[in-house]
């Protein structure tokens, strides 16, 4: 009978859902998003000092050489990595987010590189990837307050939140495209990679001519807005909690430096950007020339891990001597 055969058939597919969904929510436990979200509440009750961001903070600022620091100079404090890659502000905002909910975070330290404190663009479904998939779970009334979704966007974003195949399909993707490119491999050159994944990928981070970079600075310094809604609630909310906030500009690669940094836009952006941050009562430290040896970094904005040690040597020795306040701090050079 026809009738009861399509039923049978959609009992079986609906079955096979099933299973697929719990078997990709159970891959995703672990998932680099629940990991970071995980070490944060295992952090004792009083953080001493709380670093978040993107993958140059990831990458770049090492725990326990900033704790080892701190301790030898009869300072000791805990100290909490809690940045996170391949993710932009928002998360980053939900991160600190829920260090305070279960801590006390005495000092806040926020890495950035770029236009990456400006960056304010609306999000579509599509791009809950990856780590971004954290946005599903992670306080999502915030996530639709700052994404902007559209009408069709927002009710993808509420099915997707319900549905793990939905929800952690980076999950899967991610094993397929390892597959896929272990595939591609045979029989070619071996291509350069790092901790992170193929080093190249990391070339799509920065811009793709000093002409473009020239003309993003000009637009954001256009608008006046340094600091994205993003940013600035993340500063109130630590402020409203006495956090100390000290925003790093993170070291990067010696090409990165010239090619972009060195361009007259880029002084008149970072005096911008000072002065916003010490308007939002938060201090600012330019490292961007802290390393120049190209052999202490995976790739051109990534520190490697004998990098990452040396930069976070020189960041809590900084921070020992003491970071003038927003208040007396300077904006027309860079600290």
């Amino acid at each position: 009978m026809p009738g009861r055969n399509v039923l049978v058939a959609c009992s079986l597919t609906a079955l096979l859902f099933l299973v697929v969904n719990l078997a990709v929510n159970r891959a995703a436990i672990n998932s680099v998003p629940r990991q970071t979200l995980r070490a944060i509440d295992a952090a004792p009750p009083v953080i001493g000092m709380f670093a978040t961001g993107g993958s140059l903070v990831a990458a770049g600022f090492d725990a326990a050489t900033v704790e080892g620091a701190f301790e030898s100079s009869g300072h000791p404090l805990v100290v909490v990595n809690g940045a996170l890659g391949a993710t932009d502000s928002l998360e980053h905002l939900l991160l600190l987010r829920r260090a305070l909910q279960h801590h006390t975070v005495q000092e806040l330290v926020y890495g950035f590189f770029d236009q990456q404190m400006s960056d304010d663009m609306p999000l579509e479904n599509s791009n809950l990837i990856g780590n971004h998939a954290m946005l599903y779970y992670e306080e999502p009334q915030i996530v639709v307050r700052y994404a902007r979704f559209d009408l069709m966007n927002l009710i993808t974003f509420q099915a997707y939140r319900c549905c793990a195949v939905f929800r952690e399909r980076g999950t899967i993707w991610a094993r397929v495209e390892k597959l896929r490119r272990a595939m591609a491999a045979v029989g070619m050159p071996r291509q350069e990679t790092n901790r992170f994944g193929r080093a190249e990928d990391f070339d799509l981070l920065e811009s793709v001519s000093p002409q473009a970079f020239t003309q993003r600075c000009n637009q954001v310094l256009q608008t006046g807005q340094m600091l994205s809604p993003r940013i600035q609630e993340m500063f109130q909310e630590a402020g409203a909690r006495g956090v100390k906030i000290i925003v790093v500009e993170m070291p990067l690669h010696s090409w990165h430096v010239k090619t972009f940094y060195e361009l007259p836009v880029w002084s008149e952006f970072r005096r911008a950007t000072r002065q916003a941050v010490e308007r939002a009562g938060a201090s600012y430290i330019d490292a961007s020339h802290w390393i120049p040896e190209e052999s202490q970094f995976d790739d051109h904005v990534h520190l490697g891990p004998s990098g990452a040690v040396r930069f976070s040597r020189l960041l809590a020795e900084r921070l020992l001597t003491g970071v003038p306040s927003p208040v007396t701090a300077g904006v027309a050079g860079t600290q």
